[in-house]
């Protein structure tokens, strides 16, 4: 009991020194004199823009480490949020910008003269992720002219010109403004048409299964990818089975594998050198595949090495080597062993170093 009077002493005292020096602050801030203010303020801003930059690289070696997991966390999202304590939207645009400034080095020092701030560079990466996952990747020299084209511009005059440049307007406005998106697109004249459901808990924990199952298929993780995904592969399915599909790339392929075959035919040259194709690995069998996931319950199998608490993540399953094909490991199944995606690649980090 006198243990926790004075825990509460000691922490009432740092409150009333922490007010005192907040207190003499405001008194000096009011002391100062306009100019001094004004050049001050400046100073503020600018280490303010440095600290942010320094902040970006720190997170993206921790993600290139895979750092995250070593802390119990299964993604820098997590752990944003939760050790860092920064906010959603802190966490989305701090993590976006981390992974383009290391792309584009060449745009930190338009974050430190202030031209091009955090949030739209976050709206810029989002941007050329979209237009990837289109198939509309863009050239280092296409991002740095587009980056040259945002500078100076408040945030909703970037987000119109990414839509209106966007091949998929109506996904990017969602992730731009959620809600708001329809809004957003008829200023820059694109058509939207807004869906929307409402699912029971039952339907809930089927989306997030799919999302686990298919993670490393979809082109993102938000609702939106999940629709376009299964809509793509049911039209495809069914015009597949109705004899839709286009016929001539088969033939195309038939034409080719006949002047293959002729080519096969024909005498080689005396100096073709014969050429002995042996595969690198074998592939895993299905039997095997099945064990492990029935073994692991669709469920990450990693154990902490102190606490031997199990991770039990189900998003992006990958079966891993528990010792490496690389240092004499083997394909069976006592060697093997299921494990998310942060865990596998942080094993293959400490094991081989690699930094992706």
């Amino acid at each position: 009991m006198e243990l926790k009077k004075r825990m509460l002493y000691l922490f009432a005292e740092k409150e009333l020194a922490m007010k005192h020096i907040n207190y003499m602050i405001d008194e000096n801030i009011k002391k100062l004199s306009d100019k001094t203010l004004l050049a001050q303020t400046d100073l503020l801003a600018l280490e303010h823009r440095k600290n942010s930059i320094l902040l970006l690289r720190h997170l993206r070696e921790i993600e290139v480490r895979r750092l995250f997991v070593d802390l119990g966390f299964t993604s820098m999202h997590k752990y944003c949020i939760q050790q860092l304590k920064f906010s959603e939207g802190e966490t989305q645009r701090r993590l976006t910008s981390a992974r383009l400034l290391t792309e584009l080095p060449e745009i930190e020092e338009k974050i430190e003269a202030g031209s091009l701030s955090v949030t739209n560079l976050s709206k810029i990466q989002s941007f050329l992720k979209q237009e990837k996952a289109a198939s509309h990747t863009l050239s280092k020299e296409e991002k740095l002219d587009l980056i040259e084209e945002m500078q100076n511009k408040s945030t909703r005059e970037v987000e119109k010109e990414l839509i209106s440049l966007s091949h998929q307007p109506a996904l990017l406005a969602e992730k731009f403004q959620g809600a708001k998106a329809s809004m957003l697109l008829s200023e820059v004249g694109q058509d939207y048409q807004k869906f929307e459901t409402h699912l029971s808990e039952e339907h809930q924990a089927l989306l997030t299964e799919f999302k686990n199952l298919y993670a490393h298929e979809l082109n993102g993780h938000g609702n939106g990818d999940v629709l376009v995904f299964l809509l793509e592969k049911a039209v495809q399915h069914k015009k597949k089975k109705m004899g839709l599909i286009d016929k001539t790339k088969p033939l195309l392929k038939k034409v080719k594998s006949a002047n293959k075959s002729d080519a096969t035919n024909a005498a080689p040259p005396p100096s073709a050198p014969k050429v002995n194709i042996t595969p690198y690995r074998k592939y895993i069998s299905v039997h095997t595949k099945k064990h492990i996931w029935q073994r692991a319950q669709s469920c990450c199998e990693h154990r902490d090495s102190a606490s031997q608490k199990r991770c039990a993540s189900k998003f992006a399953l990958q079966i891993d080597h528990v010792q490496s094909l690389a240092l004499g490991g083997s394909d069976e199944i006592p060697n093997l062993q299921l494990l998310c995606w942060a865990h596998n690649s942080r094993r293959a980090i400490k094991t081989f170093r690699q930094r992706h």
